[in-house]
């Protein structure tokens, strides 16, 4: 695809007028020329409008020339020095060829003729009007010449040409007929999804070309007819440059028109003249005529550029009758127009070329070349024909919103748009790596590289920051930010305030188009970042979709305001402390996507698979390399994954080798058994402070009945003891994906590992990214990247030379480690009493914790944590349920195995993340696997104790714990 930002690359930015000072009074009208036309810029909806530098004499002007002063554009009055305008333009030219020289004055009938015979070196002759519209169509008209080839004939840029040699005449028609060329680019830019479409659209305007004589004229249709909108010509006008006004050839536009018209019987053609007499000539040759005299002479040359150039709305009329039969004003309606006016209308439009006529003009001449050429000839009737063009429009539409952040706009969304957001404000994190993700997929074209998949972000709206900061505004909630108050009661308080207006029109606008559930998610400024990712801290909400739109738009704007809410939760507040941030000064975006997936039976909702894939392996296994990766895998919702529950894990770069399913013992015991869906039914939808509360947490074998559930599962063949990696009938089911990882039914390594190669080289760091797929469906399988977030790099590890570290006395050593080197300033530990540990209150103890790192905060101390099973789990059976506010003052995190209590590292969630993050050190202790590990607490427990409950212990060791956690070597070592 070619860059459109090169189109009109050649402008002009600056001007030297030279002018007396009567002139200057004149034409500046007190001083306001600039302002006149920085004004007419912008209702033209025109950018940079030129700056202007005035000189008194020739003199002056060829002193700053001769100076080395480099100007884009000279206008000079007629009287201006005693140097003539037509020896200065010659000076000029010596200074700078290149640079045009425009003559502009008001001429008494004697200087004209004398100026119009004898231009010399002046490139245009212009009689002075006293409007700045003639000013911008002097700039326009060269800018246009100078970019002619280039944008032409390299990009397809339409063109008019106009040929007329009267200098009266055409000073005041170009600027007319630029004001509709101008004003047809403002209509055609109004579908543009986003900023960067608007100006590629402006820039691919339709250009004007000027001929002022017969030979010019011939030269610029031989060179730009293939790319002509049409021709606009004087009937009488000189043959060549050289000639005199008296040597006018009186029909030269005749001849004209016979040589364009026998080499293209289609291409539009304008008659001008003063005579009325023309007009039966023009009729007779078939061709359009306007007098030049004529008061309604904008309205109708208005009405023929729209009617035979396409300009304006795209109108079919009965050819007749001239009523209207449709109208389309934008690119969406002429698709649906296409689809519903009468045959007999659209072989008429299709065999004029009407159709590319009105794409053109809207600088579409990628797609109206795409629909030039066909002919009604190579299709088997008028509905294949219908069908190949609109379905091109539609591809068309598609490709456009490809890559693209459009600007949100409730009157023309449609199903096309993929991506938009509304509002001014920041995006936020998470809707920045999406919209980055998006990007990404577009520059290396991902969308199709895998044969019956479609690589995609989900269909996503992001409602920008400035909406948080109104919505806080106006309902009166910034006293919260100092405020007591608990969770449930904050979450009650911003639920019953109501969202801005404009963002209620335009969430039903969304809702309309989009039946999907719909996922909402928080995408605040501090969220996803390189250092910081604030990774879970927020909460995302889960919205079945219902037939009622007002229903929809109420659970919408409900799980809205619950994330607004969580901004100011007690976890959110603790982990924006301890990160150095300020909760005031922290904005949430907010993040609305379609949910990957399928209904089941029963009234679920869920995806083929989810799954979180790190472009760093911290534990790998077998043939594994920490470079190549690793990837947790769920059947259905992504919770499973990013919760740290019991899933597969993967190596993408050998996908056919799992330990989990290695034996058919393990296979058994250590694959899924628990999958989250989205129960279908509205009234089921909760605001709760626990984002987890609207989905279902399913037994695997309530998913037998799932038509997604034999793509994802393995047999265990009761009859030869074996696993057999399909699903039978018959024999129990174990979640293992084996047909995608061993037999490739769906290449989802390959998928996920070029992903992460390529979303790597373009970061520049390592990351975390979501995704999930939906297989349940006819057609193409639907691969969506949900997320994407940078993993804390190692830039702050520090080489540890183990040969030099004294070990002996060690109280803790482990062989599995994640940290940075050596931990400095700690004194203090927090740890669980074994002989209190109860797995069933977890949550009891997660509180202990809690109150003692709070009591830690007070006092400015960091501390050693140590606990049984994972910290931050998510499921209290397998750890300690604490969040990252409970511990947000722990140095380094210790898991350790009892005999009976043995839990696989944490790895890949999202309290994980937030922990490597902020240099935390983490140590895994397992004594029973592995020979290295120890644990020592008799050492804690002779230690009095600063502060004690019935689970927890805090003690104090009189000097600074010497604390090593080598995350490279995979090693840690805690001693006093």
């Amino acid at each position: 695809m070619k860059d459109y930002t090169t189109l009109m690359t050649r402008r002009i930015r600056s001007i030297l007028l030279i002018c007396n000072s009567y002139d200057s009074f004149s034409l500046e009208e007190d001083g306001r020329i600039e302002t006149q036309i920085a004004q007419e810029y912008a209702d033209l909806n025109l950018s940079n409008p030129p700056e202007i530098r005035r000189v008194e004499t020739t003199t002056d002007a060829l002193a700053l020339l001769r100076a080395g002063e480099r100007f884009d554009l000279v206008i000079t009055m007629y009287h201006v020095g005693e140097m003539s305008v037509f020896d200065f333009a010659s000076e000029a030219k010596a200074c700078d060829e290149a640079m045009p020289v425009v003559l502009l004055s008001s001429f008494s009938r004697e200087e004209y003729r004398i100026i119009v015979d004898n231009p010399g070196d002046l490139d245009y002759v212009f009689t002075w009007n006293n409007s700045t519209d003639l000013i911008i169509a002097i700039i326009k008209l060269l800018e246009d010449r100078m970019n002619a080839e280039h944008d032409i004939l390299e990009y397809g840029v339409r063109a008019i040409l106009l040929v007329e040699d009267s200098v009266r005449y055409y000073s005041t028609y170009l600027p007319a007929l630029y004001k509709l060329v101008l004003q047809q680019n403002i209509e055609s830019i109004k579908d543009a999804l986003n900023e960067h479409q608007q100006v590629a659209r402006k820039r691919a305007r339709p250009k004007i070309l000027l001929a002022t004589n017969y030979e010019e004229a011939v030269a610029l249709y031989g060179k730009y007819k293939s790319n002509l909108l049409g021709v606009i010509s004087d009937v009488g006008f000189v043959l060549h440059k050289e000639d005199k006004t008296a040597d006018e050839k009186i029909d030269a536009g005749v001849d004209f028109c016979h040589l364009v018209r026998s080499d293209n019987p289609t291409m539009p053609f304008l008659m001008q003249s003063s005579q009325e007499s023309m007009r039966s000539v023009a009729a007779e040759l078939g061709v359009g005529f306007l007098k030049k005299s004529s008061k309604m002479l904008t309205q109708e040359l208005g009405e023929y550029l729209a009617r035979e150039f396409g300009f304006g709305d795209f109108v079919v009329t009965d050819p007749e009758t001239h009523a209207e039969i449709a109208r389309a004003r934008d690119l969406l309606e002429f698709e649906e127009l296409l689809t519903t006016i009468p045959d007999e209308h659209f072989v008429r439009l299709t065999h004029n070329n009407y159709l590319s006529k009105w794409l053109y003009a809207r600088g579409l001449f990628r797609l109206g070349e795409g629909l030039n050429p066909v002919r009604s000839e190579v299709f088997a009737d008028v509905a294949e024909h219908r069908r190949y063009d609109v379905k091109m429009i539609h591809d068309y539409r598609i490709a456009q919103a490809l890559g693209v952040v459009a600007s949100f706009n409730p009157e023309t969304f449609n199903d096309t748009i993929w991506f938009s957001r509304l509002g001014n404000g920041s995006l936020g994190g998470k809707a920045r790596g999406l919209a980055f993700l998006n990007h990404i997929l577009q520059k290396y074209n991902l969308y199709d590289s895998w044969d019956d998949v479609r690589i995609s972000v989900p269909r996503t709206m992001v409602v920008t920051t400035e909406y948080f900061d109104r919505f806080i505004s106006e309902n009166g909630l910034a006293y919260v930010i100092n405020s007591d108050m608990s969770d449930a009661e904050l979450l009650s308080e911003f639920v019953a305030s109501p969202l801005p207006r404009d963002l209620l029109a335009a969430l039903r606008a969304f809702i309309r188009v989009v039946r999907k559930p719909l996922a909402v998610r928080s995408s605040s400024k501090l969220e996803d970042s390189y250092h910081q990712p604030f990774a879970g801290v927020y909460s995302t909400y889960m919205l079945p979709a219902t037939e009622n739109v007002d229903q929809q738009l109420r659970l919408l704007s409900k799980a809205i305001t619950s994330v607004y809410a969580s901004v100011f939760f007690a976890s959110a507040r603790g982990y924006i402390t301890s990160s150095g941030n300020v909760l005031s000064e922290e904005k949430m975006g907010i993040v609305i996507q379609e949910i990957c997936g399928s209904e089941q039976p029963g009234g679920w909702f869920l995806p083929t698979l989810s799954g979180v894939a790190r472009t760093v392996n911290f534990y790998p296994v077998g043939h594994e390399k920490s470079e190549d990766g690793i990837v947790k895998l769920a059947y259905g919702l992504g919770k499973a994954v990013v919760d740290g529950e019991q899933v597969l894990r993967f190596s993408p770069k050998f996908p056919k080798h799992v330990l989990q399913t290695s034996t058919p013992e393990l296979t058994m015991s250590e694959t899924q058994g628990v999958v989250y869906a989205m129960n279908l039914r509205p009234e089921k939808f909760k605001t709760s402070v626990d984002d987890a509360v609207n989905l279902d947490r399913l037994d695997k074998a309530a998913c037998a009945q799932f038509h997604s559930f034999p793509q994802v599962v393995s047999t265990w063949d009761l009859s030869n003891m074996r696993i057999i990696d399909s699903a039978y009938p018959e024999g129990p089911k174990f979640i293992t994906f084996a047909g995608m990882l061993k037999y490739n039914t769906f290449p989802l390594a390959s998928i996920v590992d070029k992903l992460m190669e390529i979303t790597k080289k373009e970061m520049k760091c390592n990351l975390e990214m979501e995704f999930a797929a939906d297989l349940d469906r006819d057609g193409n399988a639907v691969f969506n990247v949900l997320q994407v977030r940078p993993i804390s790099d190692d830039s702050r590890y520090v080489e540890v030379d183990w040969n030099s570290v004294d070990e002996d006395g060690a109280f803790l050593t482990s062989r599995c480690a994640l940290g940075t080197g050596w931990i400095t300033g700690v004194s203090d530990v927090v740890y669980l009493k074994e002989s209190a540990w109860n797995v069933l209150r977890t949550h009891e103890i997660a509180s202990q914790v809690s109150a003692l790192n709070a009591q830690m905060q007070r006092e400015g101390r960091g501390y050693l944590l140590i606990g049984f099973g994972r910290w931050g789990t998510s499921q209290p059976s397998l750890g300690v349920p604490v969040r990252w506010s409970d511990i947000s003052e722990a140095k380094a995190l210790v898991e350790c195995a009892l005999r009976d209590f043995q839990i696989d590292p944490s790895q890949g969630t999202h309290f994980f993340q937030n922990l490597t993050s902020f240099n935390v050190g983490y140590i895994n202790v397992n004594p029973f696997a592995h020979a290295e590990d120890r644990l020592d607490f008799s050492v804690l427990d002779a230690l009095p104790a600063v502060g004690e409950t019935e689970f927890v212990r805090h003690v104090r060791f009189p000097s600074e714990l010497r604390i090593c956690v080598d995350g490279k070597k995979s090693k840690a070592m805690i001693k006093v």
